[in-house]
């Protein structure tokens, strides 16, 4: 037998069943948190609440004309005085107060949404390659303007950068007789200029990240994104240091290795700049996170490549499309593989 009461805050009529007795949840109706009632006392709250919580989808709104202890008619028609709004996701009308949507879900505050994604101690599970490839391109759908723009700023960013400093070296090394050997100086102009570049590129690129995951969330994500890597560039950095040995050795031993470490260790980068993980942490993390999808991850990445060739056969102009496209994919792929919520608009 279900478990009929109301909310003792909101006076929202809630069902659940029978074994969810002494167990506690937010109300889907105003967000307070309530216990599930004994059958035989299901008219009041008990005193106390146990430690260990109700899913939230668990106490489901009970259905307009259903009859309770309390009257629905009362009920319903308290409820008809309250203020009201649109979801952002699925455009339902939803009680302003609401911290989740009662008709697609969706969390509707910031304290709700925190405990919606990645656990501290990680919660990966299995997806399919192709679940992942129509999530991303009904995405790319939506926001392919920002997308594309923001990867072609990055893009102009760096190749203005790289161009700058040829163009020094070559002045400077104009002014050298002929024959001669470069001067060392210009080495100690060349080689502090590509570490700046690849401190640039890798800023520019956890920024990169940042936009794509405000973007598959469906949270508020401008270009400004593209420049928000800065507080996350020393934890990359020793990232790297780690993971690059790793894959280099890994391909000198018959190249497979290589490639393995590069499918196990990819999402180090997001969890850099998702949760904000220190470089061995967040490599233990991407293990993790892709030790039960290398067959999807295999997959996967045959489809970057058809894409990468798509690109290549329309004289590189497809990269505009293809090259963001990618990158978004890496992005659903972590957050689906992490087991964190997608936008679904």
């Amino acid at each position: 037998m279900p478990i009929e009461f109301s909310c003792p805050h909101c006076q929202k009529l809630l069902s659940t069943s029978e074994d969810k007795a002494g167990r506690s949840a937010k109300c889907p109706g105003c967000g307070e948190r309530v216990t599930v009632p004994p059958p035989a006392v299901a008219s009041s709250l008990p005193a106390t609440e146990e430690d260990w919580e109700v899913p939230e989808e668990e106490l489901r709104q009970t259905l307009p004309g259903r009859s309770t202890r309390r009257g629905a008619a009362a009920d319903s028609a308290a409820d008809e005085t309250r203020e009201r709004h649109p979801c952002p996701m699925c455009g339902e009308s939803i009680l302003v107060e609401a911290v989740k949507c009662r008709f697609c879900g969706e969390l509707l505050d910031d304290a709700a949404a925190e405990e919606d994604t990645y656990s501290e101690t990680g919660v990966p599970r299995q997806v399919a390659a192709s679940e992942v490839f129509e999530n991303a391109w009904r995405i790319f759908q939506n926001k392919a303007g920002l997308l594309i723009g923001s990867w072609l700023l990055s893009t102009f960013i760096q190749f203005a950068f790289y161009l700058g400093l040829i163009l020094l070296v070559s002045l400077l090394a104009g002014g050298q007789p002929r024959g001669n050997p470069p001067d060392a100086a210009l080495a100690l102009i060349f080689i502090p200029g590509m570490l700046l570049f690849a401190l640039l590129s890798m800023f520019l690129t956890l920024g990169q990240f940042r936009l794509n995951l405000n973007v598959a969330r469906g949270r508020d994500a401008s270009i400004s994104d593209l420049f928000s890597g800065g507080p996350h560039l020393l934890h990359a950095i020793g990232a790297a240091l780690v993971f690059m040995p790793i894959y280099v050795i890994g391909f000198m031993l018959c190249v497979l290795p290589g490639i393995f470490a590069l499918m196990a260790l990819w999402p180090m980068g997001f969890l850099v700049v998702d949760r904000r993980l220190g470089p061995i942490d967040s490599l233990q993390q991407a293990w993790l996170i892709t030790k039960p999808n290398l067959g999807a991850i295999l997959l996967l990445g045959l489809i970057m490549f058809g894409l990468q060739m798509l690109g290549v056969i329309t004289c590189y102009v497809g990269f505009i499309v293809t090259v963001p496209l990618i990158l978004l994919m890496f992005t659903v792929s972590y957050l689906m593989m992490s087991g964190q919520r997608i936008t679904r608009s």
